[in-house]
């Protein structure tokens, strides 16, 4: 057992190159999202689970947000896969980050605004939001109403 604790060691950094080689080819879980409402919803449980878990009141408020105004069908069940894609304290900016092109890409400018407060409500659900949820949404506010780069390129890699 000793030897295969010692065989995992050595290959940690051959590991860490095949996985970021292989994300690069195929893209991560959150660069592969194409439904404008599971990476809403991604958004909406990672701006609370960056300082602490879930609590009752914030899931009840993304579960609302899903019936009204997303209109998802199965609500529990989508909150099941977007959960999936989120880590507890993992920097909201990360994830909001790799989901900024599809959400400039599918949603009006008065929608990217209803999702920004949208996410304000759900921080704000069981108290007050952090500074650290403040700075994270005003900065996904700044990055979805900004113009877009000149070169910009689509998320197919073509130039805009």
């Amino acid at each position: 057992m000793k030897g295969l604790q010692e065989v995992d060691r050595d290959t940690k950094g051959l590991q860490r190159r095949a996985r970021s080689a292989l994300q690069d080819l195929i893209g991560t879980p959150l660069a592969r999202v194409r439904d404008v409402r599971l990476a809403a919803t991604i958004l909406m449980i990672q701006i609370v689970r960056t300082g602490s878990p879930v609590t009752a009141a914030e899931k009840t408020q993304i579960l609302a947000f899903l019936e009204t105004p997303l209109q998802v069908e199965n609500a529990p069940a989508l909150f099941e896969r977007a959960w999936t894609y989120t880590q507890e304290r993992r920097p909201f900016s990360l994830v909001a980050d790799e989901l900024l092109p599809l959400l400039r890409d599918a949603l009006t400018p008065e929608e990217r605004l209803e999702l920004v407060a949208m996410l304000t409500k759900v921080a704000g659900a069981h108290s007050s939001p952090s500074e650290l949820q403040r700075e994270a949404v005003a900065r996904l506010k700044r990055r979805l109403l900004a113009d877009r780069p000149a070169l910009a390129a689509s998320r197919s890699g073509d130039f805009a």
